[in-house]
């Protein structure tokens, strides 16, 4: 074997041993996770006073196949906060507070009334 191979060997046998090394260490080099302690977000939030109770109902309308983000802000400046409030609309009111077709309106409907 030439002197080239041998110092190559060398080199390759010293990156492995760092690795291996590091993966030893890996504990004591990498800072812990993090740990939340809060709950995880509710999909539905409630008031508690019963007279606001159907008011101050909203829910993630985003759980609705096809409404993403920006349509559930449209949504929501249109005041449109909850399921119920989804299945009490038409389909070509919907998608004009949404900016869609009545198409995908009356689908959202339908999605909408099994969530409730």
């Amino acid at each position: 074997m030439n002197h080239t191979a041998r110092n190559l060997i060398r080199v390759a046998g010293v990156v492995v041993g760092l690795g291996a090394a590091v993966w030893a260490l890996r504990d004591r080099l990498l800072p812990a996770p993090e740990v939340h302690s809060e709950p995880p977000p509710r999909f539905r939030t409630v008031a508690t006073s019963t007279d606001d109770r159907r008011e101050s109902e909203t829910d993630d309308l985003t759980a609705i196949k096809g409404i993403g983000p920006v349509t559930a802000a449209k949504l929501a400046d249109n005041n449109i906060h909850s399921f119920e409030a989804i299945t009490n609309m038409t389909p070509e009111s919907l998608a004009d507070a949404a900016g869609t077709s009545s198409e995908a309106a009356g689908v959202w409907i339908e999605s909408a009334a099994a969530l409730v």
